[in-house]
């Protein structure tokens, strides 16, 4: 199973990668478009490689991001903050996904540029560290 940790921890960096590329832009309406879809992929990376270091490290089992989050929170690898900034993240996502909505595709922008990209990179170097 270390494997498969390792690999999904390598899929989520290389995520990450192309969400700093996106981030890194001069924003349009493609780019922003962009920044959405690669948080989308990247925020499903960070959730699920953490979902199998949960379960590897600690024994502990999670069925969904929200439940992974807390249990992050629970084993001390995230701040209380930290833990109620992912589980925002958790519904903004949900949010982008099933509907689409222009003014909410605006602030989603921003904020993964001013808070959700820097704390995804957070959790993929607090990840690192526990292989």
């Amino acid at each position: 199973m270390a494997n498969t940790l390792k690999l999904k921890l390598q899929n989520f960096s290389e995520a990450i990668a192309t969400l700093k590329q996106a981030v890194d832009q001069k924003e349009n309406e493609f780019i922003k478009d962009s920044i959405i879809k690669r948080f989308e992929y990247s925020f499903e990376l960070c959730w699920k490689t953490a979902k199998i270091m949960l379960s590897e490290k600690f024994g502990v089992d999670v069925y969904s991001p929200k439940e992974c989050f807390r249990e992050l929170r629970k084993n001390q690898l995230i701040s209380d903050k930290d833990t109620e900034i992912f589980l925002q993240m958790t519904d903004d996502r949900n949010e982008v996904i099933h509907t689409y909505n222009q003014k909410f595709a605006d602030e989603l922008s921003e904020k993964i540029k001013k808070v959700y990209f820097r704390l995804l990179k957070n959790i993929l170097e607090i990840l690192k560290k526990q292989i």
